[in-house]
Order: C-alpha cells, then sequence, then structure tokens
C-alpha cells in the first residue's frame, strides 16, 4: 500500500501557527503510515491545509488546565480522489498542540488510506 506525500499549507488568516506545527503533523502522518506498512510515495501529495487554530500557553495549560481554552485545529485535505475536513481539541493540562498536530497527521493517514 502507498499514501502520498503529505504538504501542510496555513490558510487561518491572523492566527499564529507554532513554526513546528505543520512538520509535527507530517511526522505524525508518516508515523502512522510506517505503522500501517505503508510507503509514502513523492510522485503524489496530498495537501492538507489549516484553516482554523488556537493554542493554550504552555504555563496557563499546565496550571489551569481545562480551564485555560482548548487547543484546536480544523484542516481540509484535498488528495487526487479525496477531500476531506479534520478538526479535534484537547482541553487537558496534559496534551499541547504538539501532540494535537501529531494525532491530526494520523488522521490523516487514516482516511487518505
Amino acid at each position: 500500500m502507498s499514501v502520498p506525500t503529505l504538504k501542510v499549507e496555513l490558510a487561518c488568516g491572523s492566527c499564529q501557527v507554532r513554526p513546528n506545527v505543520p512538520a509535527l503533523i507530517q511526522e505524525g502522518y508518516n508515523t502512522a503510515a510506517a505503522s500501517a506498512g505503508a510507503k509514502v510515495v513523492s510522485s503524489s501529495e496530498a495537501v492538507l491545509t489549516i484553516k482554523e487554530y488556537s493554542e493554550r500557553g504552555d504555563a496557563a495549560r499546565f496550571f489551569v488546565g481545562a480551564f485555560a481554552g482548548k487547543d484546536e485545529i480544523k484542516a481540509t485535505v484535498v488528495a487526487k480522489d479525496k477531500q476531506f475536513s479534520l478538526e479535534d481539541y484537547y482541553r487537558n493540562a496534559w496534551q499541547g498542540i504538539e501532540s494535537l498536530a501529531q494525532k491530526i497527521g494520523a488522521a490523516t493517514f487514516e482516511q487518505l488510506q
């Protein structure tokens, strides 16, 4: 089984996406593909576009947890023969935007396989 390479783009207006988030989404995607025995091929490409993004500061997340709001990513994915939306969030003190980004990447793989 093979899946396309994942490219991450930003289209969320004035949102401030942490610089490592696109790479973490790709990492989650590639890790999920490797775990499933799928080969990521560069001959085709899927594009994940972040449409909405919000994150809590690490200190706020740690000290007030769910009361600090939530880390959230809403995105669309377009591949050769598929188009779909993804969204997820974390509202706990233990997981932040980094974990969420990897989870979004893994969910992208699940939809594309």
